[in-house]
């Protein structure tokens, strides 16, 4: 608790000194500065994945229904472990192309508004069909950079190229062009050709999501993860040792055997030597 300042007369003011400024602080619950960064689950279940694998590996005398408790455990964490790292991933990749992404969809956006301006002015029906087609693509264009799968590399359709010290003429006009918006589109053809099929099934959200173009990866996902059976590193090292000599008898009795298999070996092998002498 902080000390009460002393009381002090108005007609003593000017003899006593004045306290020092102290700036004021904000509460520490306001203020950051002893917030801690909490641990990513990925390593909590990367851990939690170890020490499970260590007791199934060293410890042979735990009781079969605890051993199978611990199984359990063990494959659902590595289930979780696989989802907590293509969510990861799926946010990275979010990350990584969102400009790329939105550029390409106010590029399409422009060319949309001019295609649709174009076909309103447009009194021939000749070139009004050409005008509409080109509206069509270009609304496929929009959607595309909006629902491209966020879990894979997205692909642009008006990639830039970088700037060299020498262009030709060629080089100045698609320069020229990509200012006006007009360049010629490139991008995923089979994306952009799902996407179409898309608008036309209304199942744009189900591409965006994934859940068209997963296939092998989503049905891994959705079955139950094949885990790999825990082998007790003790029991496997005692197999190991047993299995180069006879496992029954003693010292004595194994040395025995090996001695008659290694004469019964010898007699073999001068038999067929003699037969071809």
């Amino acid at each position: 608790m902080a000390t009460k300042r002393a009381f002090v007369h108005p007609s003593r003011q000017e003899q006593v000194p004045a306290e020092p400024k102290r700036k004021r602080q904000k509460p520490s619950h306001l203020s950051g500065s002893k917030s801690f960064k909490k641990a990513h689950t990925v390593n909590d279940l990367k851990s939690s994945i170890r020490s499970l694998r260590r007791l199934l590996e060293h410890d042979d005398g735990l009781p079969a229904d605890v051993r199978i408790e611990k199984e359990r455990a063990l494959q659902s964490a590595q289930h979780e472990l696989e989802r907590e790292q293509s969510a990861k991933k799926r946010s990275d990749m979010i990350a990584r192309y969102h400009k790329i992404r939105f550029f390409d969809r106010r590029k399409a956006e422009r060319n949309l508004k001019k295609a649709k301006k174009a076909l309103s002015a447009c009194e021939d029906a000749a070139v009004a069909e050409g005008l509409e087609q080109r509206a069509k693509d270009a609304e496929v264009d929009v959607n595309y950079a909006i629902y491209y799968p966020l879990d894979k590399s997205y692909v642009s359709l008006y990639p830039t190229k970088r700037k060299k010290e020498g262009k030709n003429d060629d080089d100045a006009a698609e320069e020229h062009k990509a200012q006006k918006g007009e360049v010629e589109r490139q991008g995923d053809k089979e994306m952009w050709e799902m996407v179409r099929q898309c608008m036309a099934d209304g199942t744009l959200d189900d591409l965006r999501n994934g859940k068209l173009t997963a296939g092998e990866e989503q049905a891994k996902e959705t079955a139950a993860p094949e885990v790999k059976p825990v082998v007790n590193k003790k029991q496997q090292s005692k197999k190991e040792k047993a299995l180069p000599g006879d496992a029954h008898g003693n010292r004595r009795e194994r040395r025995i055997a090996a001695a008659a298999a290694k004469a019964k070996a010898e007699s073999d092998n001068e038999s067929e030597g003699g037969f071809f002498e």
